[in-house]
């Protein structure tokens, strides 16, 4: 990950470790990234109609879908799983990645840095890590995947994250 200085978001622990999508331990989101290209079929990436919250069932607390804006430069929160609030430690649903800086300086900003380079790659990415202290300010274990979704099958025009997180080393999961 580009920030390696020792302010700011590194620093503070919410820039995880980026992993291959393939190590992916989580069966929750090794289902989630099979739904992913199940439905994208021979596309780059699937369409955000193309995933249903049906589809989604199993997982659907542990979501949080982005809305990409200005090209790619800003992120919207649009909806927000319960356990993605409960480990954020606040509903960011309806902010922007500027929004959440205010309300956690360095968060939005680490968030966007994320998501500019999963728009410009058009490819899954998949995180896994802890924080000493998270937005919520409590540690945590994480393992996350960051699928890109777009309309015309190309461009990224929203991000579906799954994230299955648990406070503690060894906690049971949010």
């Amino acid at each position: 990950m580009p920030n390696d200085d020792s302010s700011g978001p590194r620093r503070s622990g919410w820039l995880p470790q980026q992993i291959d999508p393939s190590e992916i331990q989580n069966a929750t989101l090794r289902k989630g990234l099979a739904l992913w290209n199940l439905k994208r079929g021979d596309r780059r990436m699937p369409a955000r109609a193309d995933i249903t919250p049906r589809d989604m069932a199993e997982f659907l607390r542990n979501i949080v879908l982005v809305k990409v804006l200005d090209g790619g430069q800003e992120f919207e929160f649009r909806v927000v799983g319960d356990a993605m609030v409960v480990v954020q430690g606040a509903a960011f649903q309806g902010m922007n990645t500027a929004e959440i800086d205010r309300q956690v300086p360095g968060y939005g900003s680490a968030l966007r840095e994320v998501y500019i380079r999963l728009c410009a790659q058009g490819e899954p990415h998949a995180f896994r890590g802890g924080a000493q202290n998270g937005p919520s300010g409590r540690p945590f274990t994480h393992e996350s995947l960051l699928l890109p979704l777009g309309a015309d099958g190309e461009t990224t025009d929203h991000i579906l994250v799954i994230g299955i997180y648990s406070f503690g080393p060894g906690g049971k999961p949010v």
